[in-house]
């Protein structure tokens, strides 16, 4: 999960505008109003300003040499003093001090002053991709909250690829007031271009965050380069429409190919039923009457 999101969200109803519930309030910019999810027929929406990028999962998300999709201080905070500095508690400073506390680390081998979390670790450091995943002894084994059966645990095949599995990003408070399990199926609608991807829930965080996949099942394409480094940071910043529907299930697969095209399957005869791009266009619509 990134650090930088687009975090305002919409309340929506295409029918009576009755809340569905509380929904615990996720970290903000402060300028951001606080939104709430609403019940749809059987479905939750919700619009965020943006879509940010998730690359957890991918197995080139976080390299060794800090030049994978995401940045090493994405999935990792410094510890001074016992407590986390975090973008929230020194907005100016929190990442320059995770950079030197890393590379103190991995100089000296003690990583007791940083705190994983992007990536898999144990009291001796982080995990490298061993033999069988796809970049031994070069990337870390970054994690997603979903995991993929049939494979084992420790290795990068257990999580879910978000270069190849289109997935959104849910709060652990959203999941629990809807009732929303890993592998239920999202669709989210981007109206400035008229997109419609497809996607399981799964990954933890803010809302407003999608997977490299899902980006660019959008058209939107999320790698930039950078000094001949390919960073997973160019997100949507245009309103985008998600609809989650719990227990509509699309179970994961080693097949990450087969994964997808059952995701898509379910998308579109769900949304069908639903009421299909009208009915997306409706709740938007609803939005502006609200």
């Amino acid at each position: 999960m990134q650090l930088h999101r687009f975090l305002t969200v919409f309340t929506v109803s295409t029918s009576l505008a009755v809340p569905a519930g509380s929904v615990g309030q996720s970290a903000r910019p402060a300028s951001q109003p606080n939104g709430q999810p609403w019940k749809v027929d059987g479905a939750v929406a919700f619009t965020t300003a943006g879509l940010a990028v998730d690359a957890d999962g991918a197995p080139d998300s976080y390299l060794a040499d800090g030049k994978g999709l995401s940045e090493t201080c994405v999935g990792v905070v410094a510890v001074v003093d016992g407590k986390r500095v975090t973008k929230k508690t020194d907005h100016d400073h929190w990442y320059a001090i995770c950079q030197k506390a890393w590379a103190d680390a991995q100089a000296s081998g003690d990583y007791s002053h940083v705190a994983i979390f992007g990536f898999l670790g144990d009291k001796n450091g982080p995990l490298l991709q061993k033999e069988g995943d796809p970049l031994p002894g070069k990337a870390y084994i970054t994690t997603t909250t979903m995991t993929v059966p049939g494979t084992p645990d420790k290795t990068q095949r257990h999580w879910v690829d978000a270069n190849k599995v289109p997935y959104v990003v849910l709060s652990p408070a959203f999941r629990s007031s809807y009732g929303v399990k890993a592998g239920d199926l999202a669709v989210v609608y981007r109206p400035k271009t008229s997109a419609i991807g497809y996607a399981v829930f799964a990954d933890g965080g803010d809302l407003g965050e999608g997977s490299v996949r899902l980006h660019k099942d959008l058209g939107n394409d999320p790698i930039s380069m950078k000094n001949g480094v390919a960073r997973a940071n160019r997100g949507i910043s245009d309103q985008v429409l998600t609809v989650v529907f719990p227990g509509v299930n699309v179970p994961g697969s080693v097949n990450a190919d087969a994964w997808n095209q059952a995701i898509r399957q379910t998308g579109e005869a769900k949304l069908k039923a639903w009421g299909g791009q009208e009915r997306l266009r409706a709740c938007l619509q609803a939005i502006g009457r609200s």
